[in-house]
């Protein structure tokens, strides 16, 4: 995946102890896969951060993901994708599995890319 432009959103995901390998295996085998099969006009057009495994005292853990484009935020939900990839079943057992990883709400930040400086 290759973006050379600003983000238009910022998402950190708080994921739970010891399934960061598990999160990173979902975003690539099924996240991707959905994206491919059902969106093809968006591919590339995000990139996944994995957290820091030193991080400093008192620093957050978060999956950092930047989603670029002329996309809104409802274009990047996981549930209609993977019912327009998967189906209506499947989408829920990978919703399922989804919020079993993650550890609270997910927090997001829409950006202009320009900056005041």
């Amino acid at each position: 995946m290759t973006t050379t432009d600003s983000p238009r959103y910022v998402v950190a995901t708080y994921v739970k102890a010891g399934r960061d390998d598990d999160f990173e295996r979902f975003m690539r085998d099924v996240v991707v896969a959905a994206e491919v099969r059902a969106r093809p006009d968006q591919v590339g057009m995000w990139r996944l951060m994995r957290p820091a495994t030193d991080p400093p005292e008192g620093v957050t853990r978060a999956w950092i993901m930047t989603f670029h484009g002329p996309s809104t935020l409802d274009d990047w939900a996981l549930e209609p994708l993977f019912d327009e990839a998967y189906g209506a079943d499947a989408s829920r057992e990978h919703m399922r599995y989804f919020a079993d990883m993650v550890d609270g709400e997910q927090t997001v930040y829409a950006v202009d890319g320009e900056s005041a400086l």
